[in-house]
């Protein structure tokens, strides 16, 4: 066999691995996430911090030979917050769709992984109640239908398992026009993942 075979017999090897591995880095990566959100109404004194439950699934898109992953969310979050002062607090479900992008940190195998991650997210009403001790209200004509806002935190990757706090920051109103007076969203999550 001559050295001229050999050696494109190895290049074209190398553009074959390399465009199988380069596949299998774009190949989506699903998991669960869930924890704990402790949210508030940012722009007023009368609110105070409220817990809740968030979670739901994820997709994770790898960028080859960088960084940089998308991740796209779909996630039930309850917001809202508690009155200063009262007994009563006013609770907001919502569909969140976070799109995030994440940059990792770390060499190639090391089983943990710091990253950072930012993005936009829409969020979709779908409970509203205002309570106290003893009554439940439903409050669905106060609120808006759509909460668009930005999601910023960091996280850890310990092989499947991901470690996530971040900060839920509402851009839009509460509170339909009528009713606005510039009280947003505002929760700091933590949650707990697994990568399948």
């Amino acid at each position: 066999m001559s050295l001229k075979k050999v050696v494109s017999g190895i290049i074209i090897g190398a553009f074959i691995f390399v465009g199988s591995t380069a596949q299998a880095q774009m190949l989506p990566k699903f998991g669960i996430k869930a924890g704990l959100n402790y949210s508030t109404f940012n722009n007023t004194d009368n609110a105070e911090y409220k817990a809740g439950f968030i979670g739901g699934v994820y997709t994770k898109i790898n960028i080859p030979a960088s960084p940089v992953a998308i991740q796209p969310e779909l996630l039930y979050a309850q917001y809202g917050s508690n009155a200063a002062n009262t007994d009563g607090k006013f609770s907001v479900d919502y569909i969140q769709v976070p799109v995030l992008a994440k940059f990792g940190f770390g060499a190639p195998g090391v089983p943990i992984k710091p990253e950072v991650f930012f993005g936009p997210y829409a969020g979709f009403n779908v409970n509203a109640e205002i309570e106290d001790n003893t009554t439940s209200v439903g409050a669905d004509e106060l609120v808006r239908n759509t909460d668009w806002g930005v999601v910023v935190g960091a996280g850890v990757q310990v092989t499947k398992l991901s470690f996530e706090l971040r900060y839920t920051a509402g851009l839009t109103d509460v509170y339909e026009d009528q009713y606005a007076d510039g009280e947003k969203n505002g929760a700091f999550s933590l949650t707990v993942g697994i990568n399948f």
